[in-house]
């Protein structure tokens, strides 16, 4: 499938044929055509690219009668790396981006309270929580600029490798895993491996030619970046690692500018129903994905046992008071986050 741009004519730049048409049609000028572009680092195979943001798109054309439009761009199609998407967001480079706050760490700290231990049971209540605390103000900080259109987390953070299996947390220890975030990679060293930060698009050759050991992730990446080519063992640890968040923002001017009809149609298919569609969609693809590596016989599921949760949430623990004295040290009340979620520090 090939995704182009499409193009539109402004009154401002018409040729002398165009100004007759102005002169013939009159007032059919007046409803122009308003294109949106979105740019994401996912491929057009991708469970959101298809479940999410072509129904978007769609719907959008569909309900503005062709008057306004969106564009994709899979696969960073117009430059840069996944990294840079917020920032090619905020700087209205493009007018959406779909993307993760893990990738940009340090801008989203607060965000990223959703990657601790053990803090939600699913990928549901994580999604909840973190509009629970859009609605009350404290993530604005984080989000200046732009307008979110959905905040969703993933499915429990599991771990896959290539050739040694992780039966107990003792196995972590001296792995080099890939970390999808700042939060996780505590994780990781504290139970005695190595973290990388990469993004998701680089790790099918690094785990390929063994330059990392395995990876910290959903495993929706399973399928949607063809990782059981490379890894051979996965490792379903439970909510114990916490959940890497995505989201879809759009840049605030672009918004702005729009009519309020168009701003309507944009609200009425965006927020908290969409990001929990996005949700469902990635566990119905993470169910998908492990069932797929447990039907081949060359591959390993092993599941961490209740105990063994528990076991690794006690060395975690610490975490959370870790994490509050960092979010003080920035000048963000960590304990009021974590009081919203339901976990209090002595």
């Amino acid at each position: 499938m090939t995704f182009t741009r499409k193009i539109t004519t402004s009154l401002s730049n018409a040729s002398a044929g165009a100004a007759f048409a102005v002169a013939v049609f009159g007032a059919s000028f007046a409803n122009a055509q308003t294109e949106l572009r979105l740019h994401t680092f996912v491929g057009p195979s991708h469970i959101i690219f298809t479940n999410i943001l072509e129904p978007l798109a769609a719907e959008i054309e569909e309900r503005s009668g062709g008057e306004l439009t969106l564009t994709l761009y899979p696969s960073m199609q117009l430059g840069g790396g996944a990294p840079q998407l917020i920032r090619q967001a905020v700087e209205g480079t493009v007018d959406m981006v779909f993307s993760l706050p893990g990738y940009t760490s340090p801008q989203f700290p607060r965000t990223q309270m959703i990657e601790l231990p053990g803090l939600s049971e699913d990928g549901v209540a994580s999604t909840s929580l973190m509009w629970e605390l859009l609605g009350n103000g404290y993530l604005d900080p984080e989000f200046d600029g732009l307008k979110v259109l959905a905040l969703w987390a993933a499915d429990d953070a599991g771990i896959y490798t290539r050739d040694r299996p992780i039966r107990t947390m003792e196995d972590i220890a001296g792995m080099i895993l890939r970390s999808p975030s700042a939060a996780q990679a505590g994780q990781i060293e504290a139970l005695g491996g190595t973290p990388v930060a990469m993004p998701i698009t680089e790790l099918y050759p690094q785990l390929e030619r063994g330059v990392i050991d395995g990876a910290m992730v959903p495993f929706t990446t399973i399928l949607d970046f063809r990782m059981h080519e490379v890894a051979n063992y996965y490792t379903l640890t439970g909510p114990i690692f916490g959940r890497s968040q995505f989201t879809i923002v759009m840049n605030e001017g672009s918004y702005n500018a729009l009519s309020p009809e168009h701003q309507a149609i944009i609200d009425d298919l965006t927020g908290i129903e969409l990001s929990r569609r996005a949700t469902e969609a990635y566990l119905a693809r993470a169910d998908e994905s492990v069932e797929f590596v447990r039907n081949d016989p060359s591959k390993e599921v092993i599941e961490f046992s209740a105990e063994e949760q528990a076991r690794v949430l006690e060395v975690l623990s610490p975490i959370y008071a870790q994490w509050a004295a960092e979010m003080d040290a920035q000048g963000i009340d960590g304990r009021a986050l974590l009081a919203v979620a339901g976990i209090t520090l002595d």
